[in-house]
């Protein structure tokens, strides 16, 4: 299982939209969003449309799984 934490504040409203639209789990956990699933989880840049200081913040508040990409485009977990 995979997991990405995201504060839950406007500025990453697009990042849950985005997991919402491939079908993870997400639910509220306090001032979080928990975004789950049980393969790898892929958010591209182009969906959410964050600019560079929001989507490199992206993992401030935490995951689960090993980070193999967080570039310019991509933000990629899987399991460990």
């Amino acid at each position: 299982m995979t997991t990405l934490y995201v504060l839950d504040i406007p500025e990453f409203g697009a990042f849950v939209e985005a997991a919402e639209n491939q079908d993870m789990t997400v639910r509220r956990a306090g001032d979080y969003v928990e975004v789950t699933t049980d393969g790898p989880l892929e958010i591209q840049r182009a969906q959410v449309g964050a600019r560079p200081a929001i989507w490199f913040a992206a993992l401030t508040a935490g995951y689960q799984g090993r980070l193999v990409t967080l570039d310019e485009d991509r933000l990629l977990l899987v399991e460990k």
